[in-house]
């Protein structure tokens, strides 16, 4: 497909990307029509392991390295550039145009994007499938963890009312205590009082009884 894209990009027919432009034909159809040329535009880098949430923006690239997507003689994201560019074209003038490019050259056929793209919506879709079987799988673990919690908050509860009712039990008591201690030390100040009274009296009346004799005996002044 040497000089095809830019061919078209000539005719503006496609859009050639930054580098594309920058690039000579030659280096440029070495790249595009490379095994490796889906994979040499952007590093292939680990998936992210999901577990705590879901990470968004994932690349493709790396979706596909995790589905083991082989390379293409010529990726379908190659031919969707393609499509872009002659979207001028009616449908059944777009497909008549690429065949004939794919019966033009010997580097390609139309079953190598073909191809690339079933894996691809293969690989995309079991993504989704890893997707939904986490948030399935959270659902499940928040769900248990609700369940635990209201389980644990019902054992706490029940645990501070028993608390409670022993705590009251325990008030009564000490209520019950401290009235019996007040009424027993009111009990003993008051027969205190009462003793004292009665034995104050019984002074009084030997004081009088002794005073009789100073009052007969002494002599005046």
């Amino acid at each position: 497909m040497k000089g095809l894209m830019e061919f078209l990009a000539k005719a503006k027919l496609v859009d050639l990307s930054e580098d594309e432009r920058t690039l000579s034909p030659s280096a440029r159809e070495a790249i595009t029509d490379s095994p490796e040329g889906a994979a040499a535009e952007a590093p292939v880098a680990p998936l992210p392991v999901l577990e705590g949430g879901i990470d968004e923006a994932v690349v493709l690239e790396d979706i596909f390295a995790l589905a083991a997507v082989s390379p293409s003689p010529f990726p379908a994201e190659k031919l969707l550039r393609l499509l872009d560019g002659l979207r001028a074209m009616d449908a059944a003038t777009r497909k008549t145009a690429v065949l004939a490019m794919d019966a033009a050259e010997d580097s390609w056929q139309i079953s190598d994007p073909l191809l690339d793209a079933q894996r691809k919506i293969a690989a995309l879709e079991a993504y989704k499938k890893r997707l939904a079987a986490q948030v399935a799988a959270t659902e499940e673990q928040v769900s248990a963890r609700i369940v635990e919690g209201k389980a644990s908050l019902e054992r706490a509860i029940a645990e501070i009312r028993a608390q409670i009712s022993e705590l009251e039990q325990l008030l009564e008591r000490e209520v019950a205590r401290a009235a019996q201690e007040t009424t027993n030390l009111e009990g003993g100040l008051r027969a205190t009082r009462e003793a004292a009274a009665r034995e104050l009296r019984r002074m009084d009346k030997e004081i009088e009884r002794f005073a009789e004799i100073p009052a007969s005996f002494s002599q005046p002044v």
